[in-house]
């Protein structure tokens, strides 16, 4: 029984050591919300899915007009989904280059990669042609893909003021809203069976998932 014990305790801590690290938060660690334009007063602080979840379907449109489901595509094989906040922000900028420029090491060992991000449908024409992105890009125009997933929060006074000094942007008019919305730019390494298996969340927006990252985890999509 002690042995029996010991192996479920030593279970347990395996797994939390696993999930906390792959959200790339530290347990018990204080997060500074409004420091990255996240809303915390009266209003829900977002999450993020988990290593083990499974991957919420969903259907949208791409730059090109063509509809999109999760389902068909893991069909397919495995999956990078990631979210990105807008083309008003530098560091999403490089972010979708550094993609592009990876994109064939990713769709070589047969992962389809695939972006949403709640800036408008109009906006998404313009960072595709910016970029030259060859991948998918779907415009969340309900907000229904960053809510399934944990990742919409609600953007501070704060940091909607900063950007519109910095970048001349409102947020809102920018995705076509009338209240300004951002996910958490997370990504999610899903299997062809529709679960998640690797997992880079931080509510701080200028770490993102490199694509070393990337590599070291798209083995465990394909067991």
């Amino acid at each position: 029984m002690y042995n029996l014990f010991r192996k479920l305790n030593s279970y347990f801590l395996i797994t939390l050591v696993i999930a906390v690290s792959a959200r790339n938060i530290s347990y018990g660690q204080e997060i500074n919300y409004s420091a990255f334009g996240i809303e915390t007063k009266d209003s829900h602080i977002p999450r993020g899915l988990l290593i083990g979840d499974k991957a919420p379907d969903f259907t949208g449109y791409d730059q090109t007009g063509k509809q999109v489901e999760l389902k068909k595509l893991l069909e397919k094989g495995p999956m990078i989904l990631f979210f990105y906040r807008g083309n008003w922000c530098p560091i999403c900028n490089r972010y979708l280059s550094n993609y592009q420029d990876s994109l064939k090491v990713l769709t070589d060992q047969g992962f389809n990669v695939v972006a949403i991000t709640p800036e408008s449908i109009e906006n998404v024409e313009n960072t595709v042609k910016l970029h030259n992105l060859s991948f998918t890009v779907i415009y969340d125009c309900q907000e229904k893909i960053m809510k399934d997933y944990d990742l919409m929060f609600n953007v501070t006074k704060t940091y909607q003021d900063k950007v519109q000094s910095g970048h001349s942007v409102d947020i809102a008019k920018y995705n076509g809203r009338d209240v300004a919305h951002l996910p958490v730019p997370a990504t999610y390494i899903i299997n062809k069976d529709g679960f998640i298996v690797a997992v880079q969340f931080d509510p701080d927006y200028k770490n993102r998932a490199s694509v070393k990252w990337m590599l070291k985890n798209l083995g465990l999509a394909l067991q």
